[in-house]
């Protein structure tokens, strides 16, 4: 009964009884785009980072520099970029290092080898570091011996 004379009372006031629905990303059809996408299987690159918990993680195998460049966006965008050139022949592999260390480098971020050809270009205010797995020093974080970069780099 209330909830009757409360949107009355809103209503001769020229209130909405109840308030529209503010859609976050200030495009109605988002929410159904997001549905088709979700219901195709078709996962998209980048989502809002607000569904999310924590920090997405994006893993790259760029093929050549123009994947490269896309790959440089998304660290252009402070995500952290697991980076695996493995499967690239080696002259195109060394380009693609040297040319997204310099896009981390030019951004402050963290470059560090985790494999042999595989990498983690990180924004300024994430860095990586070691955790420490033997000795004395067991479960401590070892900021000295960041995963070090091969002196090829």
């Amino acid at each position: 009964m209330s909830n009757g004379l409360i949107a009355r009372a809103l209503d001769f006031l020229g209130l909405p009884s109840q308030p529209p629905y503010d859609d976050p990303y200030g495009d109605p059809g988002h929410a159904e785009e997001t549905r088709r996408e979700r219901d195709s299987g078709v996962i998209p690159l980048r989502a809002e980072r607000s569904e999310f918990a924590g920090v997405t993680i994006i893993r790259a195998e760029p093929s050549d520099m123009e994947e490269a460049a896309a790959v440089a966006d998304e660290i252009k965008h402070r995500l952290p970029v697991v980076l695996n050139l493995q499967a690239v022949p080696e002259h195109e592999a060394t380009r693609i290092r040297d040319f997204l260390g310099g896009v981390t480098y030019g951004l402050n971020g963290y470059m560090r080898r985790i494999a042999e050809w595989v990498y983690i270009c990180s924004p300024f205010d994430m860095p990586v570091e070691k955790l420490v797995l033997s000795g004395t020093n067991m479960g401590s974080r070892d900021r000295d011996s960041i995963l070090e970069v091969p002196e090829d780099f």
